[in-house]
């Protein structure tokens, strides 16, 4: 398959200067820009707010280091280093064909051989993603196609709360928010036999209960605390996971 034509092939394409084996194209609200690596094209849509800059940054970055995108141990993969003048992006991110549908409509073979890239912050990603976890943060959690949009830190947590009987689903820790983690750590104190559980980037787990009073059980052993400093510690595991407790 020569996936060089097949991105030239593209209704209004046109190389992108300076990158070899490399195309952009827009069509309606969205901006494509592509290249060719081996047998795989390396490929990140944006919608809306375009930097062809930013574009370029991503696609040399993820040309250079291809072999790491394409080791096909884990349906997300991180490259960091990324830098472009105007955005404070420091990493891109990759899914293969199992978790993106890009081309998937049109045609087949390229969508097989297309890694989805996009700009993200590392503090995104622990490395440990599930393929489930994958198609959920490139489908909604992360909204790779947008460029204006805040970091969403990596959190897994799972909590049951005895006095507002609200609760997470099934026994595992799932991917959450920190204004989520936040919500749940405020409504501990009062409600006996409750408890909030959450892992951070690096996977250091913390469990929050309380029992008369407020403990939290972390990676150096439990502690007593109070609610305004248990939000603190739940705010520096997950944004600053290397300086925890």
């Amino acid at each position: 398959m020569d996936l060089t034509s097949k991105l030239a092939a593209q209704p209004g394409a046109e190389p992108v200067p300076g990158v070899l084996d490399a195309w952009h194209w827009s069509r309606m609200i969205f901006s494509f820009d592509a290249v060719v690596s081996g047998d795989r094209v390396l490929e990140m849509r944006v919608m809306g707010e375009y930097d062809p800059a930013l574009a370029r940054a991503v696609l040399e970055l993820a040309r250079d280091h291809s072999e790491q995108l394409l080791d096909g141990d884990r349906p997300l993969v991180t490259l960091d280093g990324l830098a472009c003048p105007g955005w404070d992006f420091d990493t891109v991110a990759a899914v293969g064909p199992e978790v993106h549908e890009y081309h998937s409509q049109e045609d087949t073979d390229l969508h097989k051989a297309t890694v989805a890239l996009f700009p993200a912050w590392r503090q995104e990603f622990a490395g440990s993603e599930s393929l489930a976890e994958a198609r959920h943060q490139f489908d909604r959690g992360l909204q790779p196609t947008r460029l204006r949009r805040d970091p969403v830190p990596f959190l897994r947590m799972r909590y049951r709360n005895e006095r507002t009987g609200s609760h997470s689903e099934g026994p595992d820790r799932g991917l959450a928010t920190l204004d989520v983690l936040r919500h749940e750590l405020s409504l501990l104190p009062g409600a006996p036999g409750s408890h909030v559980e959450w892992e951070n980037r690096l996977g250091a787990i913390f469990r929050a209960e309380y029992d008369d009073t407020l403990t939290v059980h972390g990676p150096d052993g439990p502690i007593r605390t109070t609610g305004d400093d248990l939000v603190a510690l739940a705010d520096q595991s997950v944004l600053r996971p290397e300086e925890a407790v």
